[in-house]
């Protein structure tokens, strides 16, 4: 697992790095969603944290969302770290930083007027977003970026064992 770390380069020497996934097969069916967490300060990783769990009946772009929403819940409100989390969801990263600001503007209408889909999500998104300097990062899926295979194969794992939420801290040499 050190070798995915070495991958997952700060872009800044003190920052949180989220890698962020959701899983759903079939979809919609049973989905599963992970997030890994890595705390850098002045370029070492200090901590690195995983989330995952599952849902029944959910869907692919529903989980993407929940990884997000988990991950944001383990930093604390207030951090004066920047966060980054990077996603292979175009969903999530497009509705995050294209979007956003126009359907709430609309009252949760997109610009055809019709309602925003998983509007719950969005307003968690919003909300576990308040206080914090986050940037949501769009990296392509399975091209071996090494950190977003891992928390990939999290997300499976996740929906295939059945738990509802885990978490997981490591840190210093364990980390």
């Amino acid at each position: 697992m050190k070798e995915a770390l070495i991958a997952a380069l700060p872009p800044v020497p003190t920052c949180v790095v989220i890698y962020t996934d959701g899983s759903c097969q079939p979809n919609p069916g049973r989905g599963g969603y992970a997030a890994i967490l890595c705390r850098y300060v002045d370029g070492q990783l200090l901590k690195r944290a995983e989330v995952y769990g599952c849902a029944d009946d959910t869907t692919n772009n529903l989980m993407e969302m929940r990884a997000a929403i988990e991950a944001l819940g383990i930093i604390r409100n207030g951090e004066r770290m920047p966060a980054f989390i990077r996603s292979d969801s175009k969903y999530l990263i497009d509705g995050k930083n294209k979007w956003l600001a126009g359907w709430i503007n609309k009252g949760w209408r997109k610009s055809d007027g019709k309602p925003v889909e998983n509007v719950e999500c969005w307003q968690e998104i919003v909300g576990a977003c308040d206080g914090l300097d986050v940037t949501f990062e769009w990296l392509r899926g399975h091209s071996g970026d090494p950190m977003n295979e891992a928390v990939d194969r999290l997300a499976a794992k996740a929906r295939a064992q059945g738990k509802p939420r885990v978490v997981k801290i490591m840190e210093g040499e364990d980390a």
